[in-house]
């Protein structure tokens, strides 16, 4: 990933050369202890602070709709305001270094939107926007045995380790603070989901308002900017209403784009919609499925972090666009996790931090700010610290997300979701803390029985999914061939026994998203040449 690639105390060789066929912008800074190089696209580059000022340096990467200038944040931190910026809105991360003290700090924004990895190494500190550009400068040869056993238990990680020992990423509201030799990971911001109590009519009125004020953010930016507002529209909810509220803020026109199988709700819905929004829409059909077999690039693209089969959609869609006009991607992501969470109240947190923010949720940004930048209001932090206090109980099963429409935009409620009109939701049971619908009980009984008895459903029970899968593989061999040559050209990466029993079991028996976690293991291993086995985890202490 374009980005940082920064050494502090320590000299290392970068090897950029696979941003060189990129229009990226390059530029650098150096003194006596701290160098720099930033490669970042040629958009938004007033919100890319770099700058020194007074005796500090600041740089910033990604998006901002609310901040103070590189000066003001200089002054803040003069005044004492370490965390300058918990203020800021946007998606983005930070370097900062203030030379009379000699201490550098790297920020991430609240909820870990940006790749930033570091290293801590004899003498110095490293870190960069890439892992393999960090692997190849500081020689790191061994995987994180603790990382590989949650990406193919997961699909992700629940912290800030990554598939390389030694190599951590700053996660979600996360900063570092590193002086000479002391290097310490701190959080600036952490979500809370303590129940408020409960007034309807108040909390829909806040929640609507915030909301609206996230979705303003991007669209007026994008406006202010002449950026082509190019938002995804699916058939699910989360899309639906950030679209609805895009449309009325917007002055200017607004382009949908869909992307599913032909024929199915997710493709005719959102065309229904689009029209009715005024909206153009565009469709890329995801028929037969044969793009699951892209590896590699989409394991690069997202760092190794989460199994590549999770964002392959909007991998292969964005490769196709031609990005260069459009601004921030106004995107529904992590809508459910926060206004209709399928768990309780003591373990939401857990969820979303770890599907919400490094999870499934971290794909889509990842692939997209290879093209450009994109926002969810459900991940804004107004929203998040707002909504999170509406309790769960009345969270679940759509309630308080079904009363927002009907009470505020009633028309968004004429299409069915989930094959249930909006307020009319099928009745749920709570089975081991989580809410499902009573109609899928025996389909979820099954499942759960399968996996128990080390049997996989080949069919994932997909009929209804937009991306059939398990169903395409039956239908076309030729991709379980490719995906199963895959994996038995690259096993021999494997020298541990135990790790290749959990690939072959995921490979062999497993349906398709199960395979997808070990072929993402393999690519890892065969990626960083990591024939030498697992070291002992190391943390910073946190």
């Amino acid at each position: 990933m374009h980005g940082f690639f920064g050494t502090y105390r320590k000299s290392v060789k970068w090897d950029l050369s696979k941003f060189e066929d990129k229009s990226l912008v390059k530029r650098e800074y150096s003194n006596e202890v701290l160098s720099l190089t930033q490669l970042t696209l040629p958009k938004f580059l007033e919100d890319k602070y770099f700058e020194t000022h007074d005796g500090c340096f600041i740089a910033t990467e990604g998006v901002l709709f609310e901040a103070d200038s590189a000066v003001e944040s200089i002054a803040r931190y003069q005044k004492g305001e370490a965390c300058f910026w918990d203020s800021w809105r946007g998606s983005f991360a930070g370097v900062f270094y203030d030379q009379a003290a000699d201490t550098l700090l790297l920020f991430n924004d609240h909820i870990g939107s940006k790749v930033l990895f570091y290293a801590q190494v004899e003498g110095g500190f490293v870190f960069g926007s890439d892992i393999k550009c960090i692997a190849e400068a500081i020689g790191a040869k061994h995987y994180d045995e603790q990382f590989v056993e949650s990406m193919l238990e997961k699909g992700c990680v629940e912290d800030g380790s990554t598939f390389l020992s030694g190599i951590h990423r700053l996660t979600a509201g996360q900063y570092m603070r590193v002086r000479g030799k002391d290097i310490e990971v701190c959080a600036y911001h952490r979500f809370d989901n303590t129940p408020w109590e409960y007034d309807e009519a108040e909390m829909l009125k806040e929640t609507d308002r915030l909301f609206r004020q996230a979705v303003e953010r991007v669209v007026r930016k994008n406006e202010r900017e002449g950026w082509q507002q190019f938002y995804p529209l699916s058939g699910g909810l989360d899309s639906r209403m950030t679209q609805w509220i895009a449309r009325q803020i917007a002055t200017k026109p607004i382009v949908n784009y869909t992307y599913s199988q032909s024929g199915h709700y997710d493709h005719l819905l959102p065309k229904e919609i689009s029209k009715t929004l005024g909206n153009e829409w565009q469709f890329y059909p995801l028929d037969g499925g044969a793009y699951i077999t892209n590896v590699d690039s989409v394991c690069a693209q997202t760092e190794w972090l989460i199994n590549y089969m999770a964002p392959i959609e909007i991998a292969i869609f964005a490769q196709e666009q031609d990005w260069t006009h459009v601004g921030v991607v106004l995107t529904g992501v992590n809508g459910d996790n926060i206004l209709a969470t399928e768990t309780d109240n003591a373990h939401e947190m857990a969820r979303i931090y770890i599907q919400g923010f490094n999870g499934n949720s971290l794909g889509s940004p990842l692939v997209l700010q290879h093209y450009t930048e994109s926002y969810s209001p459900f991940c804004d932090v107004d929203v998040l610290d707002y909504v999170l206090h509406v309790p769960t109980i009345k969270r679940r099963n759509y309630y308080f997300y079904d009363q927002w429409i009907l009470g505020y935009y009633p028309e968004a409620a004429q299409w069915h979701h989930k094959h249930a009109f909006i307020g009319q939701r099928p009745k749920m049971v709570t089975i081991a803390g989580r809410n499902i619908p009573l109609r899928d009980v025996p389909k979820r009984l099954l499942l759960t029985t399968l996996k128990r008895l080390h049997i996989y459903d080949g069919y994932r029970m997909d009929a209804d999914s937009m991306n059939p899968y398990d169903r395409w593989i039956k239908e076309n061999p030729q991709i379980l061939l490719t995906l199963e040559n895959y994996y038995n050209t690259n096993k021999s990466f494997v020298r541990n026994d135990k790790l290749l029993s959990a690939c072959a079991y995921r490979m062999h028996m497993g349906p398709t998203m199960e395979k997808g976690k070990a072929l993402t293991v393999l690519c890892a291993l065969k990626s960083f040449y990591h024939t030498d086995g697992p070291a002992t985890k190391t943390t910073p202490t946190e």
